[in-house]
């Protein structure tokens, strides 16, 4: 939308008109597609709405917008800047969440990140204990199977088994997540035992597309690995494997809590290692140590086998 844009000295935009509030109207205009709809969301009225894009665009001095019939249209100035304002409100309301809650001196909630393995079939069903025995202390928890730089930045405490890339973050090696192949007992009658990987392909068994993911980009020899079924769900590929549609890939771990099906070693399923990661602002909760403890016990030979280095799928069956 041109509008006779003026050309600053030096050919930049001074910082000081490049301000969030310009940006925040721009991104209401984006997302909603006029600026009539945006003066309605922010409460604005239409020439303030148009005023504020136009100063934008002056300095920017780019065209963001271009007028049709039902409102406004992005130019590929305007998407470009659309993906780092994006990215401006993000930082912008984690960091809300984050001095809101040193303000408030909310020093007893940790947020938990976990992946869908480890959180819904180990540590979720051992956390109402720790939390009946901890009431001051409030445990928030999010299941995520996407990296730690994909996550939201308000987390406190992140369980994954891919090694976080950020030096300046601290994490370690808590553990280690073995897998195994898991059949109903209908089909382990009428198909036999799997005993190979080999056998796994035939049979298009099931496998978390998370692992296949990290498996993949790891780079890790496994064939057949596309052959198989993914789904993003274990409790869906747990009831497949139930009903004996086929055998899953599944981490041992779950073993205790699904006696209808039958754990089988295959040799050269890959283990995962188990990193625990936590953020800066973990050192202003209060208790966040006794509960980091009680993680890292959870995971530990004592507690149970199935996270040890070793090969712990050679004591099945």
């Amino acid at each position: 939308m041109k509008r006779g844009l003026s050309h600053t000295i030096g050919g930049e935009a001074p910082f000081d008109q490049f301000d969030w509030d310009r940006l925040r109207v721009f991104r209401a205009v984006a997302k909603t597609g006029s600026m009539s709809a945006a003066a309605i969301v922010l409460g604005g009225s239409l020439p303030t709405i148009s005023r504020r894009v136009t100063d934008l665009e002056t300095a920017l001095q780019a065209e963001l917008f271009q007028r049709n019939h039902t409102g406004v249209d992005l130019t590929d100035a305007g998407r470009t800047l659309l993906r780092h304002a994006d990215l401006m409100a993000d930082t912008i309301h984690a960091a809300q969440i984050e001095v809101g809650s040193v303000a408030n001196d909310v020093g007893r909630a940790i947020h938990l990140v976990c992946n869908e393995p480890l959180a819904q079939y180990w540590i979720v069903p051992r956390l109402a204990e720790f939390q009946l025995l901890n009431p001051k202390l409030t445990i928030d928890v999010s299941i995520s199977n996407s990296s730690l730089e994909s996550q939201d930045p308000a987390w406190d405490i992140s369980i994954q088994t891919r090694r976080p890339r950020n030096p300046d973050q601290i994490s370690r090696r808590i553990g280690r997540s073995h897998f195994a192949a898991f059949v109903s007992s209908d089909w382990k009658l009428s198909n036999g035992t799997p005993a190979s990987v080999s056998d796994l392909t035939q049979a298009h068994a099931l496998v978390h597309a998370s692992y296949a993911s990290q498996l993949e980009q790891s780079r890790t020899l496994f064939p057949g690995l596309d052959m198989m079924r993914r789904m993003n769900s274990m409790e869906a590929m747990i009831s497949f494997c139930s009903a004996g549609v086929s055998p899953a890939i599944l981490p041992t771990h779950i073993i205790h809590r699904y006696p209808d099906v039958i754990a089988c070693p295959i040799p050269g399923l890959p283990a995962l290692d188990i990193w625990l990661t936590q953020s800066p602002r973990l050192r202003r909760v209060k208790s966040a140590d006794g509960f980091l403890d009680w993680l890292v016990g959870l995971f530990s030979p004592t507690e149970s086998d199935w996270f040890r280095q070793l090969n712990v799928t050679l004591n099945l069956g």
